[in-house]
């Protein structure tokens, strides 16, 4: 399967636009909090700011975003794995920021540090509203523009992963998604039912307006490591546009988490009351970290699914009443020999009645090798000019 172009182009678009609102609000973070105090509320130095809108996610939503629109515009053969992770994440942003900045009030709250009545947290929900309306269209444009290949018209074949690539990227992806289920299983039986609207919908644990909810955030996840991961094991053309994909929006996280649990004594240590969590967490962790670069290394080269593009054969044709000779050389017809040339030394054929060659017998009716016709014995011979008797018919012959 391959992305039509149009579809390309218009995902390139909507990419374009997802990508500004998420821009948009990393400046506006930058510009309340400034580069040092952003990057400590990151790193877990100290709380967020009042009405913080990004996460270290946004940061790889945006950079995810950004190589989808290139990659689009140029027509690269990643493009439709770009487009695909980018809009999925972007619509599980959207509509959790929906969510959770239309229901909060003070006594519903959501977010740890919020204030419902300022200008920022009402952008927040007037743009994730109209952001979550913009995804809608953008994945029914790239559900309808999947291609079948090859087509009509030449094109150049998909690239899929290199076969030892594709083995080790399918092996490297399905440890993420085991780490994944098991993280949400151990979550659910340690949690209880009573943790369901806490993990998977953030009620009361979101620290920015736009923060995923953990279970929700790891449920977006694990359906785009699976489809990644089936792919790879299927040498698919989308393989490496989704693992490129799932590496640029997973690796800016994980590397600022790393350094704010180092820097605050909390790497690999385990927490007493869940400490199998704790090293489910640590694991996916180091996953994401070494396990990014990875990927981007093993789908840095594809080869084409096919050594070149050949057209279509035509299918037979037949002579029909109503059709003309074909073109070609006079007389030429399909299916018979072109009238020759004549050759050195003969000479050419005159046009009008031409004699015979000496072989061939003269035209005209061939009379009988006996003679005439001989009457039977007994009887008289016809006289001379006597016309002949009329032959068939029933009764004795007529002399």
């Amino acid at each position: 399967m391959a992305l039509a172009k149009g579809a390309r182009i218009t995902g390139g678009i909507f990419c374009l636009l997802f990508f500004l609102f998420t821009a948009y609000w990393l400046i506006v973070d930058l510009g309340e909090s400034g580069p040092g105090g952003l990057w400590e509320s990151w790193t877990f130095q100290h709380r967020g700011a009042t009405d913080q809108v990004t996460v270290p996610f946004h940061v790889g939503l945006a950079a995810v975003q950004l190589a989808a629109v290139f990659a689009a515009f140029a027509g690269q053969r990643v493009a439709g794995g770009l487009l695909a992770v980018a809009t999925t994440l972007t619509f599980a942003t959207a509509l959790q920021a929906a969510i959770s900045t239309g229901t909060h009030t003070d006594d519903n709250r959501w977010f740890l540090h919020a204030d419902n009545s300022s200008t920022t947290f009402e952008g927040v929900f007037i743009g994730s509203v109209l952001l979550f309306l913009l995804t809608l269209p953008a994945g029914l444009v790239l559900l309808a523009g999947m291609r079948s290949w090859p087509r009509r018209t030449p094109s150049d074949p998909p690239m899929r992963p290199a076969r030892t690539a594709s083995v080790v990227a399918a092996l490297l992806l399905g440890a993420m998604v085991l780490c994944n289920l098991a993280w949400q299983v151990y979550l659910l039986v340690q949690g209880g039912t009573g943790s369901f609207t806490m993990f998977y919908l953030g009620k009361g644990v979101l620290g920015s307006l736009l923060a995923l909810a953990p279970g929700w955030s790891a449920v977006f996840f694990l359906v785009l490591t699976v489809v990644a991961g089936l792919s790879s094991v299927m040498r698919g053309p989308a393989a490496r546009g989704l693992a490129f994909g799932l590496a640029i929006v997973t690796l800016p996280g994980a590397l600022v988490s790393v350094i704010g649990t180092a820097g605050n004594g909390s790497l690999f240590s385990l927490a007493g009351a869940t400490p199998g969590l704790t090293v489910i967490g640590d694991l996916g962790l180091l996953l994401d970290l070494f396990g990014s670069p990875a990927l981007l290394f093993l789908m840095a080269r594809g080869e084409p699914v096919a050594p070149a593009w050949f057209p279509p054969a035509p299918g037979p044709q037949f002579a029909a009443p109503g059709f003309g000779p074909q073109a070609g050389p006079a007389g030429a017809q399909p299916g018979f020999p072109a009238p020759q040339a004549p050759q050195p030394g003969f000479p050419a054929p005159q046009p009008g009645p031409q004699t015979p060659p000496a072989w061939q017998p003269p035209a005209g009716p061939v009379p009988p090798a006996g003679g005439p016709p001989v009457p039977p014995p007994g009887i008289p011979p016809m006289p001379p000019g006597t016309p002949a008797p009329p032959q068939g018919g029933f009764g004795p012959p007529q002399y």
